[in-house]
């Protein structure tokens, strides 16, 4: 395959194969698939977006390779990321992790916050990331020093979002609870309010100070919430009532929901039903919450330790994946490919048609910042922005699919391929 030269702007693509998702109602299929698209851009921007047609010769052909809008990695750490080989934690669990990083904290100076982030973004951009939502910790009323630091973070192709993470048990304080929230919102934009809401912390006053000072502020939300398996958490139950019986203005996220496949089917479906009414997002990470949930030294898990997304999807709730931790004392592995956390959710979720319907899970701004006024990625008038996968296909993806380039505003900023010379056959 001949590479677009990344000096030149490209007129567009054409032959790429989009997943069903993605494309118009009406869209022709051959031997049930989606027929493959011709993309043309302008001044970066995509122009359109029809059925291909052969002999475009001012388009680059992809030759029928898979192709999906730039990547979302809607729940990252930069703060806490690439902290592994000074902090590892001496026994399994979440609870743990906590204490392990509380300790690492000693050594987050400027320059270690700024190389480690910049590392981490470098990673997602590379990839096809083209947005990124990291929490970063916060105990204080003043914002913490990882705060200021990631806000200058500038990594090419890729927004940036920053949500303040603190214990639900700093909003007990009403004042504390406004003054955190005043500052998150005076940070500017792409700022965030959240909180860790655990049963190990668990007040109903707390939870109302943060909702009212989150709207009073008129921020949204991303809340950890229900990260374990106790059949009995309150956080997302307490939540769907509160909606229902307030009016709240900004878009809210909820990452984790663990507990949602511990409790009874009908208190799942009834949170659900609230959750899908009120468009709030719920986002699964499959790779931390497997390695910390029902997690015991020496015992294999019983439990998977995953919210319930085909019932979520049901129920019409807003779904994406992350990837959560990141070579840290949460996850000694962890990646900024959003592919991997696809590729462990496939398993662990027992998920079907990932190509042409769950590629969603891994591109879709909207459902992460609620604005869904701009209509499909790659729709007219959006970004050029898009990731191609050659030598891969829609039954098998996204395994095998670590080769791919990388297309920035209608640019090629990135490739991967794999070595020409390694045969399958050897």
């Amino acid at each position: 395959m001949n590479l677009p030269d990344p000096a030149t702007p490209m007129n567009g693509i054409a032959n790429a194969r989009l997943p069903a998702w993605l494309l118009p109602a009406g869209w022709p299929l051959q031997a049930g698939e989606p027929v493959t698209a011709d993309l043309r851009f302008d001044a970066g921007k995509i122009a359109s977006v029809t059925p291909y047609q052969p002999d475009q010769n001012d388009l680059w052909n992809a030759h029928g390779a898979l192709a999906l809008p730039g990547l979302t990695e809607p729940h990252a750490h930069l703060d806490k990321t690439f902290t592994l080989h000074r902090s590892r934690p001496p026994k399994p669990g979440l609870l743990a992790a906590i204490e392990t990083l509380h300790q690492d904290r000693q050594h987050w100076t400027a320059d270690d916050l700024r190389q480690r982030a910049a590392k981490g973004m470098a990673w997602a951009a590379a990839n096809g990331v083209t947005h990124l939502r990291t929490h970063i910790d916060w105990f204080d009323v003043v914002p913490p020093l990882a705060w200021r630091e990631l806000a200058d973070i500038d990594q090419p192709g890729v927004t940036l979002e920053r949500v303040a993470l603190a214990p639900l048990s700093i909003f007990a304080d009403e004042h504390a609870a406004d003054r955190i929230a005043r500052a998150v919102a005076e940070s500017g934009e792409h700022c965030l309010l959240g909180g860790f809401i655990h049963s190990s912390n668990w007040d109903p006053t707390a939870m109302t100070h943060l909702m009212r000072s989150a709207s009073r502020w008129q921020l949204s939300l991303d809340l950890h919430i229900d990260e374990e398996l106790s059949p009995v958490a309150h956080g997302l139950s307490w939540l769907a009532h509160y909606l229902t019986e307030n009016t709240f203005s900004g878009h809210i996220c909820c990452s984790h929901g663990c507990a949602l496949a511990s409790g009874s089917e009908q208190q799942a479906r009834d949170v659900l039903s609230v959750l899908a009414a009120q468009r709030v997002t719920l986002i699964a990470l499959p790779m931390t919450n497997l390695l910390l949930q029902d997690a015991v030294t020496g015992r294999t898990p019983r439990q998977r330790g995953i919210t319930l997304l085909k019932e979520a999807q049901t129920a019409g709730v807003p779904l994406l994946l992350g990837c959560d931790n990141v070579q840290d004392a949460f996850c000694p592995a962890g990646s900024y490919d959003p592919l991997d956390t696809l590729t462990c959710a496939l398993f662990a979720l027992q998920l079907d048609n990932v190509f042409d319907r769950q590629s969603r899970l891994i591109c879709d701004v909207a459902a992460l910042t609620g604005d869904d006024q701009g209509g499909l990625p790659l729709a007219p008038g959006s970004d050029a922005s898009l990731v191609i996968f050659p030598g891969s296909d829609s039954l098998t993806w996204p395994l095998h699919s670590a080769a791919r380039l990388v297309i920035h505003h209608g640019r090629l900023t990135h490739q991967r391929t794999w070595n020409q010379e390694l045969s399958h056959e050897s």
